[in-house]
């Protein structure tokens, strides 16, 4: 499910580029200082997005800093750190959690399971701090994985499940904007799943795996109206937000980026 919600680089401005990638730095810096160097592998563009969001919605104070990148051969990067860009690291660890406990379980993969074991001990402390998140995620990926091995279940039941996983993860306090950001990560969440359903659509059939888009019976022009209709969801739940800082580029990722894999697919 990861790297579907990322921007669009060509049509942001140098100053929004350099923006966006400060904030993912920070993000890879975050996951270095809590977790641990081999951590940042499981850095991704959606929990940017996360970071970004609710960055822009409650406006924390931020801290700059330039530092070397291992990952990049250039002198130093400059990162952005606050208390959402630290939130979206423990929600990228406990996603990546999930991803190495579901890899290992459906394919055997003994990477996986290493990383399962690595990264146990990090679940387990987020498990005290958020529990309300990791309640959500465990319940709904439990439940994903049961829709996804009965053949005869709802298409839409997937989904469903889907974007309960994330609508958790958007709502990092209960208060005033709590619901419109549960909608939001729930459309969002809707929206990637259908998308990675669509990019893997002739794949999971030679191999019989569950799509619900082959339980649907849809394809093409039909599947990109669907798209069309989650992305309308969250995009309206967007709107509702009072966002200034970032809404520039929060726009380009969703009217734009978002679009990525389904072009490429197309093409």
């Amino acid at each position: 499910m990861f790297g579907t919600i990322c921007c669009n680089k060509e049509t942001l401005s140098e100053e929004q580029l350099f923006r966006y990638q400060s904030v993912y730095c920070g993000l890879c810096k975050m996951l270095r200082k809590k977790y641990g160097q081999m951590e940042r592998f499981a850095l991704n563009f959606d929990m940017t997005f996360l970071a970004l969001v609710l960055s822009s919605l409650y406006e924390p104070h931020e801290r700059e800093s330039a530092n070397h990148c291992v990952f990049r051969a250039v002198k130093s990067k400059v990162s952005v750190e606050n208390c959402f860009v630290e939130y979206a690291a423990d929600m990228t660890i406990l996603l990546a959690y999930f991803k190495c406990e579901d890899d290992w379980k459906d394919e055997g993969k003994r990477i996986a399971r290493l990383g399962m074991k690595k990264l146990k001990k990090y679940y387990e402390q987020l498990q005290t701090q958020y529990p309300r998140q990791c309640r959500k995620v465990e319940e709904s990926l439990r439940k994903l994985h049961q829709v996804e091995q009965d053949y005869k279940a709802d298409a839409d039941a997937a989904i469903h499940f889907s974007g309960e996983m994330l609508s958790e993860l958007f709502v990092y306090k209960e208060d005033y904007w709590s619901e419109t950001l549960r909608n939001f990560g729930y459309d969002l969440g809707r929206f990637i799943y259908i998308m990675d359903a669509a990019v893997d659509y002739e794949e999971d059939l030679k191999k019989g795996l569950y799509n619900p888009l082959n339980k649907l019976q849809v394809q093409g022009e039909q599947v990109e109206e669907i798209l069309k209709i989650e992305m309308g969801r969250a995009v309206y739940c967007f709107d509702i937000l009072p966002l200034v800082q970032d809404q520039e580029i929060l726009k380009n990722i969703l009217f734009q980026g978002v679009w990525t894999k389904w072009k490429k697919k197309k093409q």
